[in-house]
């Protein structure tokens, strides 16, 4: 029974948000449908990889000879769709694909991962094909010659803002780096971050470290930044861009952990006591208040039993002092409710450098839990909460939203709402846009010159929606400024479905 609750206390975590509100039909998107010839199994990527106009999509899944295959689209602007620039068969000996940043001619670079290489994508040009070619040889974690998944994953990342690529990949006993410099070639170094070892009763298994990069000395360089129970471990970046190979270490209060409680075992591997939990465990490390300084967001868990469990969020500030900086042992400001939060997601909404808070908050108990069973659905709320002038978060949210997520006890399927916060009309103010069932995506519109945030009343569009597309990639396609939104299926719609992606553009 015990395991029951925990699942279903880490299922519905998930949820997120619908509003109910009166709506008024319009056209905000314009619909393309592309139909593939093979499953797609994963959300679409969006990324800048060739010298057009616009951005590409690329498009991950697995044909019906279980071949995984990937599919470049780029938005061809005469004829206003969506043309396959290349499909590519991906060797079954690679664990996963990524894209960089920007480079230096505005475009991204599509890379591979495998056992001992890390691949990049070079596109057809002229009389020439695309090809694959290698980027850097590498080690990590990574040693299986036959990965059962091939999936997104950051490994690739400019680490310190030099406008080139740099590899980031764990290893069991450190973290293993590749620097690129100004003449192309990439420099390893090793960093005295182990893999966490976690201890199973048929075996053994790793776990990498959650980095951060953050400017932890505001000398204007990121620096790479892990977290220990009651301490940050920062590698200050050095003049050559390269990273210190000994960590300064930076008190935190004692109580803040780099993993969630269910991770945590006692001596003699049992897991933790449910009925006295009191455990902090950082979400993020970013500048919430907009001085320059990394702040720390903590999710503060207590518990005196499975159903009996308070989750607010704490935010600690950082302060600098003669370049070095320092966290306070009590938190800055808090977020709380009487009900239980949980999803929190950090974002500045108008761009002016201060973050809003964006939390899920629902009430679990015998009844929530029986209805949630006998309906398949579960009520949520969403919570944004804002900044004030001298740092503190209201007690009180700026916006209050129903959430509805269903759930499937015979298919195991859930279905999560599309609920993104982005801008459609390009205003550079973020709106809000979610789904309403399966056929329709509502838009509440941000109104800065008014008192009042948003909208009163939602603007919606008839729209065939996937079951859960609560993972809907978004950008700005066809460079007009405005946020677009791409949509594929999964396991809970309909078999002929799986080869199709919805694109909606932004009018």
């Amino acid at each position: 029974m015990v395991h029951f609750f925990r699942r279903f206390f880490l299922f519905i975590s998930f949820g997120l948000w619908v509003f109910q509100a009166n709506a008024k039909n319009t056209d905000i998107f314009t619909q393309q449908q592309i139909d593939l010839s093979f499953n797609v199994n994963q959300a679409v990527l969006i990324a800048d990889l060739l010298p057009h106009g616009g951005k590409e999509l690329v498009v991950v899944g697995v044909n019906d000879k279980q071949q995984r295959m990937l599919v470049i689209y780029f938005f061809d602007t005469p004829s206003q769709t969506f043309i396959a620039a290349d499909q590519i068969e991906i060797p079954n000996t690679v664990f996963a694909y990524d894209v960089g940043e920007p480079l230096k001619d505005g475009l991204q670079r599509l890379y591979l991962l495998d056992k001992t290489t890390v691949s990049h994508y070079v596109p057809a040009h002229l009389s020439h094909k695309s090809a694959w070619v290698q980027a850097e040889g590498v080690s990590s974690m990574f040693i299986g010659d036959k990965p059962d998944t091939f999936q997104k994953m950051d490994f690739v990342q400019d680490l310190n803002h030099d406008g080139l690529d740099d590899i980031v990949l764990p290893h069991f006993e450190q973290l293993n780096l590749w620097l690129s410099d100004c003449c192309g070639a990439r420099h390893p170094q090793s960093l005295p971050i182990a893999a966490r070892i976690e201890m199973y009763e048929s075996g053994i298994g790793y776990d990498d470290h959650e980095l951060y990069f953050q400017d932890m000395n505001a000398d204007g360089k990121s620096d790479l930044v892990t977290v220990e129970q009651g301490q940050l471990n920062v590698f200050l970046q050095n003049d050559d861009m390269r990273f210190s190979d000994t960590a300064t270490k930076v008190k935190i209060n004692h109580t803040i952990y780099p993993w969630d409680w269910w991770d945590i075992k006692a001596a003699n591997g049992q897991k933790m006591d449910q009925s006295n939990i009191q455990h902090r465990v950082v979400r993020k490390i970013d500048d919430l208040n907009g001085d320059g300084i990394p702040d720390i967001a903590v999710q503060f868990t207590k518990s005196t039993g499975v159903l009996d469990k308070i989750i607010d969020f704490e935010f600690f500030y950082g302060a600098l002092d003669e370049g070095k900086v320092s966290y306070p042992q009590q938190a800055n400001s808090s977020v709380t409710s009487e009900e239980t939060l949980s999803d929190i997601i950090i974002l500045d909404i108008d761009m002016d450098g201060k973050k809003e808070v964006s939390v899920s908050s629902f009430d679990i108990g015998i009844s929530q839990i029986i209805g949630a069973l006998l309906s398949g659905s579960i009520d949520q709320d969403v919570l944004i909460f804002s900044m004030d002038e001298k740092g503190q978060y209201g007690k009180k949210p700026f916006v209050r939203q129903e959430v509805e997520m269903t759930f499937s006890l015979s298919s195991g399927a859930r279905g999560q709402p599309l609920v993104k916060m982005i801008d459609v009309n390009g205003d550079s103010v973020k709106d809000i846009v979610y789904s309403d069932d399966d056929d329709l995506i509502r838009i509440v519109f941000a109104t800065p010159d008014n008192k009042k945030p948003y909208a009163k009343r939602s603007q919606s569009q008839k729209v065939a929606m996937p079951k859960n597309p609560f993972d809907a990639a978004t950008d700005d396609i066809n460079g007009d400024g405005k946020t677009d939104i791409v949509l594929h299926h999964g396991y809970a719609d309909s078999p002929e479905l799986l080869k199709r992606i919805i694109v909606l553009l932004a009018n």
